[in-house]
C-alpha cells in the first residue's frame, strides 16, 4: 500500500481556535472620585490663549497692543549686553600696536636682506670682470671675435656691394642721370603719393597766393557766394592741371584710332561704291505683283508611280 500525496499549499480542513485562560481572581475595580463643579479658578489654570499673529488678520478683529506684545514672549525677556564685546575691543585695541610693530621689523629685515642680495650679486660680477681682464691680459695674441672666417668674409662681400651701388647713384647724379632717374622716378608715383607729397600743384605759379574771388565780392550778400541747390561747383578748377600729360589722360586724341581702325569716311565711301550688295539682275524687268506672295505647288511623285498612275485612271486614261 502507498500513502497518499498530500498537497503542501493545501488550506487546513480543521480551525483551531484559542481559548483565553480564566483569571484566577476577580479583576480589580476601578475608583472614581465624585463629580465636582469647576471653579473659576480652575478655568483660569487650564485656559489656553488664542494665537495671535502680527502677520496676519484675516478677521479684522481689533488687538491690542499688549497683547501683540505677549504673543512673542519679547517682554518677558530683559535684555543683556554680554561681557564679550567689552573683552574683544580690549584685545583689538592691545594687538594694533603689536601688529604695527611686527609690520615695521619685518620689512626692516626685507630690506636688509635685499641690499645683502645685490652686494652679493655686485661682488660675483666684480669677480667674473677681473677673471675676463686676466685672461684677455694672459693671452694678448688670440682674437677675441667669435665669428666665424666664412661669415665674416661673406658680410664684408654685401656691404662692399652696398658702397658700389651708393657710389654708382652719387656718379650718376653728377653726370646728369641722377635728374633724369628722379623725374622718371617722380613720373611713375601714384596720385596719393604725389598729393602727399606736395608735388601736385594747382596752377599757381611764381609763389602767387590764389584767393577765392566770392570772399572780396561783398556787394550782393550771402548770395554772391553761393549757388543754386541743383548746381555742384564745389571744386572750380581741376587738380591736375598744371601738368599737360596728366591733363590730357583721359582725353585721346582726334585721329588716333585712324592708324588701327581707318577713317569713318573712307570706310562709307568704300561701302557704298561696292557692287557686294546690289543684285545681279534688275528688278524693273520683272512682273509686279499685286498681292502677297504667290507659291506654285508641284505634284508628289511616289516611290514607284502610283500617284501618276492614280490620276491618269481618274481623267480615263489608259495606263502604259
Amino acid at each position: 500500500m502507498v500513502g497518499k500525496h498530500v498537497d503542501p499549499l493545501e488550506p487546513l480542513k480543521f480551525k483551531h481556535k484559542r481559548v483565553p485562560r480564566a483569571s484566577g481572581s476577580p479583576p480589580v475595580r476601578v475608583l472614581h472620585s465624585p463629580t465636582r463643579p469647576v471653579t473659576v479658578k480652575d478655568k483660569q489654570d487650564w485656559n489656553i490663549p488664542a494665537c495671535i499673529s502680527n502677520s496676519k488678520n484675516v478677521k479684522g478683529y481689533t488687538i491690542p497692543l499688549d497683547k501683540r506684545l505677549a504673543s512673542d514672549g519679547r517682554g518677558l525677556e530683559d535684555v543683556e549686553i554680554s561681557d564679550g564685546f567689552a573683552k574683544l575691543s580690549e584685545a583689538l585695541y592691545v594687538a594694533e600696536p603689536k601688529a604695527r610693530e611686527a609690520v615695521s621689523t619685518r620689512s626692516k629685515v626685507n630690506k636688509e636682506m635685499d641690499t645683502m642680495e645685490k652686494e652679493r650679486k655686485e661682488q660675483d660680477l666684480r669677480a667674473l670682470a677681473q677673471k675676463a681682464r686676466a685672461e684677455s691680459a694672459a693671452m694678448p695674441s688670440q682674437s677675441l671675435d667669435p665669428r666665424d672666417p666664412k661669415r665674416e668674409t661673406e658680410d664684408m662681400v654685401q656691404r662692399e656691394k652696398i658702397r658700389e651701388e651708393c657710389r654708382r647713384e652719387r656718379r650718376l647724379e653728377a653726370s646728369g642721370g641722377g635728374k633724369k632717374r628722379k623725374m622718371m622716378r617722380d613720373k611713375e608715383r601714384d596720385i596719393s603719393e604725389k598729393v602727399a607729397l606736395g608735388m601736385v600743384s594747382n596752377g599757381c605759379r611764381g609763389g602767387e597766393v590764389m584767393h577765392d574771388q566770392r570772399l572780396f565780392n561783398q556787394e550782393q550778400g550771402m548770395g554772391s557766394g553761393f549757388a543754386t541747390d541743383d548746381q555742384y561747383n564745389v571744386y572750380d578748377k581741376g587738380l591736375l592741371t598744371a601738368q599737360h600729360a596728366l591733363s590730357t589722360l583721359y582725353k585721346p586724341k582726334k585721329d588716333m584710332d585712324d592708324e588701327m581702325y581707318g577713317n569713318a569716311d573712307e570706310e562709307l565711301h568704300k561701302l557704298n561704291n561696292t557692287k557686294r550688295f546690289k543684285p545681279d539682275q534688275d528688278l524693273s524687268a520683272t512682273e509686279k505683283r499685286q498681292g502677297a506672295v504667290e507659291f506654285d505647288k508641284e505634284a508628289e511623285e511616289g516611290v514607284f508611280g502610283l500617284a501618276q498612275f492614280v490620276s491618269d485612271v481618274n481623267d480615263g486614261k489608259k495606263p502604259e
